[in-house]
């Protein structure tokens, strides 16, 4: 433009390319593959209740497996310790008015080896209990399980016995102290092996 006296004067404009937006980084190089996504509080909230949840359940789970198999050990000791304690009663109370019968109960809860010699003996077992007139009764003061192992436990059984004849003499109870191994047959434990111990 000219002004007065004819030269040319330039006004001051501002900077052209203030008129023209920026491009955005994104627009300038487009990463189609990765959409942005916003996270909001709530996503993030629900995401850690979602962590928290999976692992609350995981560690249920496991819990209750372990109770479980705890519970069923507890249970498998038990009925060891419970089979012993029967077992040696049995084998201590003898009335010899139903000899038979006594000692057919402990061969009902016996197996193995034990089993086989008590038979061979039963005889001899009713006949002198029938000859001596005598009422033996058994019981057990303690019973612990030694260890468990393969369908096998050793429980000790600390047990006495009171004898008592037709005369009605009493004797005093006699104190005994036995390892004894029981074994599983079926879904029950029995006796398999008696040792009496100091």
């Amino acid at each position: 433009m000219r002004g007065a006296g004819g030269a040319l004067s330039v006004t001051a404009r501002e900077d052209d390319s203030a008129d023209i937006p920026a491009e955005p980084a994104e627009a300038q190089e487009p990463d189609a593959d990765r959409p942005r996504r916003r996270v909001t509080p709530r996503s993030a909230v629900l995401a850690l209740a979602a962590l928290l949840i999976g692992a609350t359940l995981s560690a249920t789970a496991l819990m209750i497996v372990e109770h479980t198999r705890a519970a069923a050990q507890r249970a498998q000791d038990s009925a060891c310790v419970e089979a012993a304690r029967h077992g040696v009663i049995a084998l201590l109370s003898i009335d010899h008015n139903r000899a038979r019968q006594d000692v057919q109960r402990v061969l009902d809860l016996s197996t193995g080896a034990f089993r086989d010699d008590f038979a061979r003996d039963a005889d001899d077992f009713v006949r002198t209990a029938v000859d001596a007139q005598a009422v033996t009764r058994g019981s057990v003061a303690a019973a612990a399980l030694q260890s468990i192992r393969d369908g096998e436990g050793v429980v000790l059984v600390a047990a006495s016995s009171k004898v008592t004849n037709a005369g009605g003499a009493r004797a005093d109870p006699r104190p005994w102290r036995m390892s004894v191994t029981v074994t599983r047959e079926g879904d029950t434990w029995k006796m398999s092996d008696v040792e009496f111990v100091p």
